[in-house]
């Protein structure tokens, strides 16, 4: 998956806030001096973030309403297009490496940023829910396993991005092409294991009709912004199985 530069540049206010909270602590840090580093006046940062835990994580509520909208427009087999769109938060945090990890230095310093990224995560499986209970044949008959499918694939998301945040790169590290090939390593992984868990779920949500049809393969690349069409392509054949 290509990075996204007008994606990184919407970040570009969230990511100076959060590395100046990383850098100073959180209690230290005034709301002042996180409008100055991201590059607006106090009432601007007020107005567009509200407070100081909300803009640690803002870029969340814009990749949520991205998760929103790519299950909306989805013409995918359900718990496929849930997969795929666990798959787009995570490469999110992929393409953004030294912000995400900063954010998860601060989750284990602030306890409250800690029970807001429980919110946040509820948030991302309430969204799978409703696709799935939208989009499943008799999806209130089986409303309990769609409940536990989307907590599975949270899970599951989470401990990939855990374990990923606890031995990311360090500055200067960040856009080697060692860590890009380690990512889109991590990017396969993870979308291999959602698959698997689609399988035990495939039958009872979708029938066993449905589980017995062969699915197509998924390819997930992580590449940095501007490669060539022939780069792609090597990446794309290096992923298959």
């Amino acid at each position: 998956m290509t990075s996204h530069p007008t994606i990184q540049h919407a970040d570009g206010p969230v990511a100076a806030a959060i590395g100046l909270l990383a850098r100073q602590g959180f209690d230290a840090t005034s709301v002042e001096e996180l409008a100055e580093a991201s590059g607006m006046s106090r009432s601007t940062f007020f107005r567009k973030f509200g407070s100081k835990e909300d803009v640690v994580f803002a870029d969340h509520e814009r990749i949520l309403n991205q998760v929103n909208d790519r299950l909306a427009e989805s013409t995918q087999e359900p718990l496929a297009a849930v997969e795929h769109a666990a798959l787009l938060v995570f490469n999110h945090h992929l393409r953004n490496r030294e912000t995400s990890r900063a954010r998860y230095e601060l989750m284990q310093a602030v306890p409250a940023l800690r029970d807001r990224e429980l919110v946040t995560s509820h948030r991302y499986e309430r969204a799978f829910l409703q696709h799935l209970t939208a989009k499943l044949p008799d999806g209130e008959r089986h409303e309990h396993t769609a409940v536990a499918f989307a907590a599975a694939v949270v899970a599951v998301h989470n401990a990939f991005l855990r374990q990923w945040l606890r031995g990311a790169p360090g500055p200067g590290e960040t856009e080697s092409a060692e860590s890009d090939a380690a990512d889109q390593g991590r990017s396969a992984a993870l979308a291999n294991e959602l698959h698997a868990l689609s399988g035990i779920f495939r039958p009872v949500l979708l029938g066993p009709l449905a589980a017995a049809k062969p699915s197509p393969t998924v390819v997930v690349t992580v590449l940095t912004a501007g490669a060539d069409r022939e780069a792609i392509a090597q990446a794309v054949r290096d992923a298959l199985p």
